[in-house]
Order: C-alpha cells, then sequence, then structure tokens
C-alpha cells in the first residue's frame, strides 16, 4: 500500500488552492486606496440614476482613481503558525443566516452556514494544507488506487467517536453506502460514488461510478464527515440527528442550539490528534442578516468573527484600526453566459456574442466584482489553478465600441439590439456596468433580478440572453468542471443552473478526459482546449475570480479556510 504522509501526489497536481494566489498575493503588496472602492460604489448609484455613461469619462475616474492610491491591509489565509494552547475562552462567530439543519447529509442538501458549522463536528479520511495543496492523512493513514475507479484506505485504530466508540471500517461503509449514496444520489457527493465494502477491521474500499483522481480531495469535504450508524439512532435517527448533531470525531462537539439565536459547540478534549489544540473551549455562531451590524459587533467586542461580508463593503474596512479584514479568492471564477439553446434569441448569434464581448470593460467589471482586489480574468480557469494559463492577451480584452457596432451590423442589428441579464441581486453592481458599456454599442440591456427562487426557475429553464454565473474547478470532479457545458446537465436530469444550454460532443469528450486525467501536464494540454473552444466560439466571456470577505478582531490569529473557501473557526486563537 502506498504511503502518503508529506507526498503530493499526481492525483491532486491539478487542485486549484482555494485560499490567496501568489499573483493575489502581489496585488494585496501593491498600493491600493478607498477611494477606489468608493468611486466604484459611486459609479454603480450614478449609472443605475441616469442609465450610462461614456466609457472615456470611467477611463479618466479609474486613471484618478489610481493616482491617489493608499494602502490597505488585507489578511492572508494560512499565514500564522497552528496554535499550540488551549484556554477557557468563548468565540463568537457572526454569520448571515441561520442553517436548517445542522447535518445536512441526512437531509440529502448542502448549506454554507451548516458546513461550516458542521465541519467542526466531524472528521474526514483525508484532509487538504490548502497552503501547500497537498493531500494529506487523516482517519485514513495511507490509501493507493486499486484502478481507476477504486481506492482503498487504512483507517486509524485509535479514533474515537463522540460515543465513545471506536472508529471502524464498516462505519465508513454505513456512511458510504446509505447516507452518502442512499441520500445525496443527486448531489456532489452521491451522484458518482458506487458504494463500499470493507476488507477487514480498519481497511475499506471505496468505489466510484467515474474515472476523477480528485474524488480523494472531494473526500475532505465536511460532506464526507464519518460518523457512526449507533450515533444516528442515538441522536433520534435521521431527523432527529439534524437537530441534535451528536456524532463524529471532529475537534468539536454538539453542545445547544437556541433556534433563532445561536449555535454553540464546545471543544472534543478526545480528539484523536494530539498535535491539534483547539484554543477556545468554546464556539458560539449568531445570526445577523445585516452585514454592518455583524461588523459592529466585531467593532464592539459582542463579536471575533463576522463571516461572509460583501467585499465591497468589507474593502472599506480595510484601513481600520479597530478590526482586520480578510479578503481572498476561492477558486470561482464568474462568467457571464450567453443563451445558445432552445429559447435563445439574438445571442444564439456567434457575431451578436462577439460584440457584447468587445463592448465590455473587463477591467471596471472587475473592479466593481472585487472591489479592486482582483483584476480582470484573462482565462476561462480560475488563475489559482495549477492548470491555469492566459488565453487573452492586454489588447483583445480591450474596450472596442466600434468594432462590436460593425459585428452587430453585419448580424443585422444595426439599429440596435435589446436583451435581458437575468442575476441575483447581489450581481447588479456588476449587470449596472454592464448596461452601461453596452449601451454605447447600441444594445439596450434589461437586468432582470428576481427573488432567489424565480431566479433558479428561470435559469434552469433557459429564459434570459444573459446570465452571470461561476463554477469552482479546483477540485476536477465532473460537477466542478464545465458543468454548463457537460451533455448530462444541458440534455439530461442533472441540468444545472445557467450557463448556454448548448454543448458538443467535442467539448463534452475533452472535459470528460480533463477530469479523469493524472498526469498534470495532460490535465493542462486539455485546459488550454477547453479554453481555446470557449475563446473561438464566445461561448461565455471570463469576468473575475469571485471573493469572500470576513472581518475579525484585532487580536484574532490563524485564520485559515476549509473547502469551497469557508472559514476554519477551529484554527483561531489569540
Amino acid at each position: 500500500m502506498q504511503k502518503v504522509d508529506g507526498i503530493r501526489h499526481a492525483e491532486s497536481e491539478a487542485y486549484c488552492y482555494t485560499g490567496t494566489t501568489k499573483k493575489e498575493e502581489e496585488m494585496n503588496m501593491k498600493l491600493r486606496k478607498l477611494t477606489a472602492v468608493l468611486l466604484a460604489g459611486a459609479m454603480t448609484l450614478s449609472l443605475a440614476a441616469c442609465g450610462g455613461a461614456e466609457s472615456s469619462d470611467t477611463a479618466k475616474d479609474s486613471k484618478a482613481a489610481d493616482s491617489t492610491a493608499v494602502k490597505t491591509k488585507v489578511l492572508t489565509p494560512g499565514t500564522d503558525a497552528a496554535n499550540t494552547e488551549t484556554s477557557d475562552e468563548t468565540l463568537t462567530v457572526g454569520l448571515a443566516s441561520e442553517p436548517s439543519t445542522l447535518y445536512a447529509v441526512a437531509a440529502g442538501k448542502t448549506e454554507n452556514e451548516e458546513q461550516i458549522i458542521g465541519g467542526t463536528l466531524v472528521d474526514t479520511l483525508v484532509s487538504v494544507d490548502y497552503s501547500t495543496n497537498e493531500v494529506l492523512p487523516n482517519l485514513a493513514t495511507e490509501w493507493e488506487w486499486i484502478d481507476d475507479t477504486h481506492c482503498r484506505f487504512k483507517l486509524r485504530d485509535d479514533v474515537t467517536m463522540t460515543d465513545g466508540t471506536l472508529l471502524e471500517a464498516e462505519d465508513v461503509v454505513y456512511d458510504c453506502n446509505e447516507l452518502w449514496v442512499g441520500l445525496n444520489a443527486t448531489n456532489d457527493i452521491g451522484k458518482y460514488l458506487v458504494g463500499a465494502t470493507a476488507e477487514d477491521e480498519h481497511t475499506v474500499v471505496i468505489e466510484f461510478n467515474t474515472a476523477a483522481p480528485d474524488f480523494l480531495i472531494m473526500l475532505s469535504w465536511s460532506s464526507c464527515g464519518i460518523v457512526t450508524e449507533d450515533e444516528i439512532n442515538a441522536a433520534g435517527g435521521i431527523e432527529g440527528v439534524q437537530t441534535n448533531p451528536m456524532i463524529g470525531c471532529g475537534k468539536y462537539k454538539f453542545k445547544e442550539w437556541k433556534n433563532g439565536q445561536s449555535i454553540t459547540v464546545e471543544r472534543n478534549d478526545n480528539y484523536w490528534n494530539k498535535d491539534y489544540a483547539g484554543y477556545y473551549k468554546t464556539i458560539v455562531f449568531t445570526f445577523t442578516s445585516d452585514a454592518a451590524a455583524r461588523e459592529m459587533a466585531v467593532e464592539s467586542g459582542d463579536a471575533d468573527v463576522a463571516y461572509d461580508m460583501p467585499v465591497s463593503q468589507a474593502a472599506t474596512y480595510a484601513e481600520s484600526d479597530a478590526v482586520n479584514t480578510a479578503i481572498y479568492s476561492f477558486g470561482q471564477e464568474i462568467h457571464l453566459w450567453y443563451n445558445m439553446g432552445d429559447n435563445a434569441g439574438a445571442t444564439k448569434e456567434q457575431k451578436v456574442r462577439e460584440a457584447i464581448d468587445k463592448a465590455l470593460d473587463f477591467d471596471a467589471i472587475a473592479q466593481v466584482g472585487t472591489a479592486g482586489f482582483a483584476g480582470a480574468a484573462d482565462s476561462y480557469w480560475d488563475s489559482g489553478c495549477t492548470f491555469y494559463a492566459s488565453a487573452y492577451t492586454s489588447e483583445e480584452r480591450a474596450v472596442d465600441v466600434e468594432g462590436a457596432k460593425a459585428l452587430l451590423e453585419e448580424a443585422g442589428y444595426a439599429d440596435g439590439l435589446e436583451i435581458t441579464a437575468l442575476g441575483l441581486q447581489d450581481i447588479t453592481p456588476v449587470l449596472t456596468v454592464m448596461q452601461a458599456n453596452l449601451a454605447e454599442a447600441g444594445i439596450k440591456l434589461t437586468i432582470d433580478t428576481p427573488d432567489t427562487a424565480q431566479f433558479v426557475e428561470g435559469a434552469f429553464g433557459g429564459d434570459y440572453d444573459l446570465i452571470c454565473i461561476g463554477d469552482t474547478p479546483n477540485v476536477r470532479i465532473p460537477a466542478n468542471v464545465m458543468p454548463f457545458l457537460q451533455k448530462l446537465n444541458v440534455e439530461g436530469p442533472g441540468m444545472v443552473i445557467g450557463g448556454p444550454k448548448w454543448t458538443t460532443d467535442e467539448i463534452d469528450t475533452t472535459i470528460q478526459n480533463m477530469v479523469s486525467e493524472s498526469d498534470a501536464d495532460k490535465v493542462a494540454e486539455y485546459a488550454a482546449e477547453l479554453d481555446k473552444i470557449v475563446k473561438e466560439q464566445t461561448i461565455c466571456s471570463n469576468l473575475y475570480s469571485e471573493m469572500k470577505a470576513s472581518v475579525l478582531a484585532k487580536d484574532l490569529k490563524g485564520f485559515n479556510v476549509r473547502e469551497r473557501g469557508f472559514i476554519d473557526v477551529t484554527q483561531l486563537y489569540k
């Protein structure tokens, strides 16, 4: 069996760091200024009020902002040393909303807040060090791929579960067969699993239904946390465990849920990894939808963390002496998709798509979308991915209004064009910038930002011309790598929200090859091939890396992230 301690394996070579990339660290070291952020907000309000602005004015404003830059201070995930002490103190974390469950696996779904809280209660077969991209032993001490779809894991023999029993292979078999597959067959976890079998008390083999070396990384997600059947039953079964999650072998244990107020977990003093020290004895999660109120709670000392802040809002705190601010990418890039499916209108024509692409000011869009903490995307792939390579020159990304008008005339729209962009309300500032850009080329863009339920309905059905949706190829599993262009999702039951509602056999095959490949050089070749197809056919316009932001107490250390950029509260300390 292959020993894995301290080795970076081929199966994780194409993994994308979900924290801050080298490129972004360099950006964070450059001169920045809050006036640029305020300018972006002012531009947005101005554009919304008058319906447009001259691109020359935008360029002048941008240059003026650059000339008065000041330094900002943002935290980088994973830069502090690991904590080595314990205390009797309490950490208070402000979240935007209260989860509906604390064990979403039992409900067959995922929720961001549940992942953050529930991730403190469970542990996984493997872990990922996001500062080095290494896949590391955890509950499994070693593993080996038997073939493309079967992986054998050797388990630790000293892991005590919440109910006092020791972890055994049959527990992993139960989780895989009854929970991950049985209750989650249609989500990102269960739909790629066939099942698991125990070879002995501490050896288990997990079978997947397709080849993807990065399935190993998927097993580090909190949704794949290991629990036992006896724990589930003792907690009240599949229904009861969702509000009484006395399960797992994580760094913390569930203590109390005050509905509508808070959720409390307490340190697991029987945690198997004696190298880990949880500084806080208790962690309390509170819920406040108002982002400004969450920040004020940190500033006043009522809370230690305000998680999931709007990036533009968090940026205004970057110069504060009262708090620390973390702004970071997490491997997700936002794309502007053109509807090319059965319900498509003008965007079915490539010249129209090219015209829109030429008219967009990608620098201005990125400035508003990231509050100036990331530049315009120059590839379909997020710049943190190891298979990333620039696919566009700066000249190709430059605004070309006259070129856009010429293409529209060739497409039969010399007198102008009316199209609609569908989006959630938080993308409105970005769509407003696009609206102004397109107006200069004679394109009238109507912005449609309905409530979430209506958005999902329209995005599933293809009821739009344009839509802003991102994907996260940082783990090369089918759910992450260009899901909008996979035939299963375009033509079959696994439809995704948004995208072009169109694909080809060539695209679909190349995606599958990229997902299943373990050689890093070949992965990069497939990525470049897909980038080329997207560019040549203008299937989408690549916009910017999506950012996450949090505000933390000034004396707090140990800021780090988990999968999908979720904050790892178990690492925080003073």
